[in-house]
């Protein structure tokens, strides 16, 4: 069974020692979208101390949705590198153009983002 009060207190202080580390940063960056979730990314693999603070449940912005809804994205050549970079794969479409599947290029930003160092706070405004 379960014990509650360990989970609570579990959470509680882990979190706690989390935002407790983050009150002497090199940056902090407001919103956790597609743009804020690269720059931690960039800026914690350089050593940079990174939080970021979300307003919301959810991290990565409207990218989630994709394009009208259907959970597929467009880039152009001039964002392949940084795809290419995160590992988030990338699929040649026309010329110039490629498709990337929304949900791994969002769950992508955010794991290389923290694992390049960066803390993500979601439901702080």
């Amino acid at each position: 069974m379960i014990d509650e009060r360990i989970v609570t207190k579990a959470i509680i202080e882990r979190y706690t020692e989390k935002l407790l580390s983050s009150l002497e940063l090199d940056v902090a960056i407001c919103g956790a979208g597609p743009s804020g979730l690269v720059a931690a990314y960039y800026m914690a693999k350089k050593g940079l101390r990174v939080a970021v603070f979300e307003r919301k449940l959810s991290i990565g912005g409207g990218m989630w949705g994709g394009g009208m809804m259907f959970n597929e994205i467009v880039v152009q050549e001039e964002s392949k590198s940084i795809l290419d970079d995160l590992d988030i794969t990338a699929k040649p479409y026309m010329e110039g153009y490629y498709t990337v599947d929304a949900v791994e290029a969002v769950s992508g930003l955010c794991l290389k983002a923290v694992k390049a160092g960066a803390k993500i706070f979601n439901l702080i405004s």
